[in-house]
């Protein structure tokens, strides 16, 4: 697969460069600095941080008692 180097531009082949999609060691290790340095982000997160702290906060269980139709709290 033939391709331009994302750092450097070089074309690059995947059936000859080891680094690929990089031309080379350096250029790989620039681009890792890159991300390392926070020049590259992740432009949206992933979660919204209200979705994170509901997954941190323990719900409790309710257990239905059939027999006298009343809510069974189990206390978890």
């Amino acid at each position: 697969m033939q391709h331009k180097c994302p750092i450097c531009k070089t074309p690059t082949d995947s059936t000859q460069h080891v680094d690929f999609p990089f031309c080379s060691e350096r250029c790989r290790d620039r681009d890792l600095g890159n991300w390392a340095t926070e020049k590259y982000v992740v432009s949206d997160p992933i979660f919204n941080e209200d979705d994170i702290e509901e997954l941190d906060t323990p719900r409790k269980t309710i257990i239905l008692d059939l027999e006298h139709d009343e809510p069974n709290d189990a206390g978890h």
